[in-house]
């Protein structure tokens, strides 16, 4: 009984961490209704982006790093919107081009990575070691922190979204552009706020996992496919819907792994996948489009 509350337990934090990534890429779809294929990429980044500020170079410990790691992550969120994102929007099929060009800035951005830090996987040391025994049961005190850090960024998020004006914009933006757009909305503001928001929570999960999975430049499809079935599985676009969806199926993959082992741990997830979409079309908390 001990042992199944520690995999419940080791499965929650997962989903806490696989929550952000799938938000941050739910954020984009909510407001602008493209699929960035370079998000995978970009949680990559972030792993790297910490190992040079805390193994590689400069030393620094990896929660210093890490509050380093997010104005850099934010600011290449702004840069990939205005630069590569904002001019496509002009064009008449800017959303099937968005998702092409999306999928080869991955591939740079992958390609890039291994140029700079070479092919070979990195690790970097957690901020918090040892573990914690209550009641029998087990927890590191590094998934302790990391569930922690996740739930607050989350909660954050949240009261952004619902108590601040430009996070009241993004959802006005998201429900619908045209009328925000009629209403005095920045929609090229939103758009470029959504995408250095889905940067940074990517980023942070890519750091967050560092110390857990060893960094690996080609490490980020994984992580983008898990966030893809978590989003739509919530509902596309749906940021309470991720959030459930991703500690539903973080606490399945623990007992998968645990019972099975690891290789069934994705098929399981697109089997859940499959079943729900087959009841709910939309979803645990899509709405239906008119």
């Amino acid at each position: 009984m001990t042992q199944m509350i520690e995999i419940l337990l080791s499965g929650i934090t997962q989903g806490a961490v696989y929550c952000l990534i799938a938000i941050g890429l739910s954020l984009v779809y909510g407001a602008s209704r493209i699929l960035n294929f370079a998000h995978g990429s970009l949680y990559t980044l972030g792993g790297y982006i910490a190992w040079f500020l805390v193994v590689g170079y400069l030393d620094l410990p990896l929660w210093l790093g890490l509050l380093v790691a997010i104005p850099v992550l934010a600011a290449s969120g702004l840069v990939i919107e205005r630069v590569i994102i904002r001019p496509l929007r002009s064009s008449p099929n800017w959303k099937v081009n968005t998702i092409m060009v999306t999928l080869g800035l991955a591939f740079i951005i992958e390609n890039g990575l291994q140029l700079v830090f070479g092919p070979g996987t990195k690790t970097i040391p957690a901020f918090a070691e040892g573990v914690v025994t209550l009641g029998g049961i087990t927890l590191s005190w590094y998934k302790i922190w990391i569930f922690a850090i996740s739930l607050s960024l989350v909660g954050a998020l949240e009261f952004f979204l619902t108590h601040t004006r430009y996070g009241q914009a993004v959802r006005a933006v998201s429900q619908d552009m045209q009328g925000a757009s009629q209403v005095g909305i920045n929609v090229n503001q939103v758009f470029a706020l959504t995408f250095a928001l889905s940067v940074v929570l990517t980023g942070i999960a890519g750091i967050l996992l560092a110390p857990v999975f060893l960094i690996s430049p080609l490490g980020g499809w994984g992580p983008f496919l898990k966030a893809f079935v978590i989003v739509v599985l919530g509902g596309l676009g749906s940021t309470k819907g991720a959030f459930v969806a991703a500690f539903i199926l973080g606490v399945l993959e623990a007992y998968i792994i645990f019972f099975l082992g690891s290789n069934w741990a994705m098929p399981a997830w697109l089997v859940m996948l499959i079943v729900v979409l087959m009841i709910r079309p939309k979803g645990l908390f899509g709405v239906w489009e008119s």
